[in-house]
């Protein structure tokens, strides 16, 4: 059903903690109505919202079944109608993270083909599962599952703030104090630290910077907890400062690497290509400038790596990542429309599961284990966007449309710039059609020119006519020269004869030394007549 349940005190009506107050006025949407009329699908001295109000100025409400209702058509006795007492509502704020039960949600990014609700709509929460989705009532539907990226909580703004969480070891923190004698030169007020011991005691918290350098001791006093957006920042300054001075940098101590070359092989003795090991100091002072410590997973053994020679194995948001399924399995929250080895990026982690944002479908829910963590060189290079058309290009297409068949030579003479902009005409004039960006293959001019004669560019053929334009290699001298217009005799391996009437012997030459003037298949001195067009002819 979707009447409302409310409080009837002596004179407002409340509902789930906002009061109204009986008006005498036409209905607006946001009022709510008391149905005072006799109606199948409305229940009289029931409490409805105001939906909408039509062309006519009649209110709209959803009775009963959840269908539209127009008030109009069911005044017998009519209804009361009742507004918001200003200032008496409760103020909310929007907080994005996982509801409880009984708490109240606002749906904000309404899932596509979802038709049961609207952005906008506001929920009680009745379960919450694993993954932070909830079940809530919409009208006489229990049971309803909307998706933890569907909605905010909605907090009361006069709630006291909850206390905030202690840090903890794996935590990050910004650090708004610092002491000089427990904190070290690689960290200043502002800088964002990982806390890496907790020892319980009066300076409790010992921590390394972003790039894993000792950050020194802190008191509860001198950290706060670092949002994800400062996090993702003090990363990106890390990676921009590493690309100009160590390329070190971009890894932190205690991080998981897999060796990629090098191994078996001083300085790496006992370390094999392939296998998982963990940063010990990212920035050793032996060794030069050049190489990591790593270290076997369980701490033990000591080998030195260039940062080429290793690959991050940290998930975090913004991490490029691989679908990494087994043959003959299948994802824990299913295949959706991706498909296994796609590759996307790391939007938000919650515990052991994340989300994806794949060229195939956004916001994909996976665990981590079932991801593989993509390096720089394997990751998918964007690729630069065509150039559009332009009029008076030349082209081939694509596709056959009516009157031009596939892999005809056009010419672009009109750019609409709409779904289908251009205007592409056959060279000899006789059709033309509209044509997308992608149904055409671009030609310059020359190799148009030649395929309008079905040759590709400088294909010369016995008999064509030609004019001389190097005259430099001809066996006898002067009897042809530049600008002469001779017929080809083809010779063989790509040269030809130069035929003129008066000369004799010699004279041949390869094809950059003439132009065509006119293809043998046009000469009018070689066209036959059929019987039917000699007839005519007469």
């Amino acid at each position: 059903m979707t009447k409302l349940n409310v409080t009837v005190p002596a004179v407002d009506v409340e509902v789930n903690g906002v009061k109204y107050r009986k008006v005498d006025r036409d209905a607006q949407v946001g009022d709510i109505i008391l149905f005072t009329g006799e109606d199948d699908y409305v229940t009289t001295g029931a409490f409805y919202a105001v939906a909408r109000v039509d062309s006519w100025g009649d209110p709209h409400i959803d009775d009963n079944d959840g269908d539209d209702c127009d008030l109009s058509d069911v005044r017998i006795g009519g209804f009361e109608v009742y507004a918001k007492v200003s200032g008496t509502s409760t103020e909310y704020r929007e907080v994005k993270r996982w509801a409880e039960p009984g708490e109240r949600i606002r749906i904000v990014r309404k899932a596509s083909g979802e038709d049961r609700y609207k952005n906008g709509a506001e929920f009680v929460v009745d379960s919450v599962d694993g993954d932070g989705d909830v079940r809530v009532t919409v009208g006489t539907r229990d049971n309803v599952l909307v998706e933890l990226r569907e909605y905010t909580v909605l907090e009361s703004a006069t709630a006291k703030e909850p206390a905030p969480k202690r840090l903890t070891v794996g935590d990050y923190a910004k650090v708004v104090e610092k002491s000089r004698m427990f904190t070290t030169e690689y960290v200043s007020v502002g800088d964002v630290v990982k806390i890496t011991e907790d020892d319980g005691l009066s300076r409790p918290f010992k921590a390394d910077t972003v790039g894993g350098k000792n950050a020194g001791w802190f008191t509860e006093s001198e950290l706060i907890r670092a949002t994800d957006e400062e996090v993702a920042e003090a990363k990106r300054k890390l990676a921009a400062v590493t690309t100009t001075t160590d390329s070190r940098s971009q890894f932190a101590k205690g991080e998981k690497v897999r060796l990629i070359s090098g191994g078996d092989a001083w300085p790496l003795y006992g370390f094999t290509n392939g296998n998982e090991y963990v940063v010990a100091d990212p920035t050793p002072s032996s060794h030069g400038n050049e190489r990591i410590q790593i270290s076997q997973v369980s701490g033990r053994g000591a080998g030195y790596a260039k940062p080429e020679q290793l690959a991050k194995l940290t998930i975090e948001v913004g991490s490029t990542v691989r679908l990494t399924i087994k043959d003959g399995e299948k994802p824990e929250y299913g295949w959706g429309n991706v498909s296994n080895e796609a590759i996307g990026t790391v939007t938000n982690i919650y515990g052991t599961s994340a989300y994806v944002n794949f060229p195939e479908q956004r916001w994909w829910h996976a665990l981590l284990s079932e991801s593989t963590l993509v390096t720089d060189g394997e990751k998918p290079q964007p690729q630069p966007e065509p150039v559009r058309f332009k009029v008076g290009e030349y082209a081939r297409t694509l596709v056959a449309k009516t009157w031009i068949p596939k892999g005809s030579i056009v010419k672009i003479t009109r750019d609409d710039e709409d779904s289908n902009p251009f205007r592409s005409v056959l060279l000899d004039g006789s059709a033309n059609h509209y044509y997308t960006q992608d149904e055409l293959e671009r030609l310059d001019a020359e190799t148009a020119k030649w395929a309008s004669i079905g040759r590709k560019v400088n294909e010369f053929k016995d008999g064509d006519v030609v004019q001389v334009v190097d005259d430099s290699c001809l066996e006898v001298e002067g009897a042809i020269k530049n600008g002469d217009i001779v017929t080809l005799e083809y010779a063989g391996a790509d040269m030809f004869r130069l035929q003129k009437t008066g000369v004799d012997g010699g004279n041949y030459a390869s094809p950059h030394r003439f132009k065509l003037i006119t293809p043998v298949e046009q000469r009018f001195d070689r066209m036959e007549l059929t019987g039917v067009e000699a007839k005519a002819a007469a």
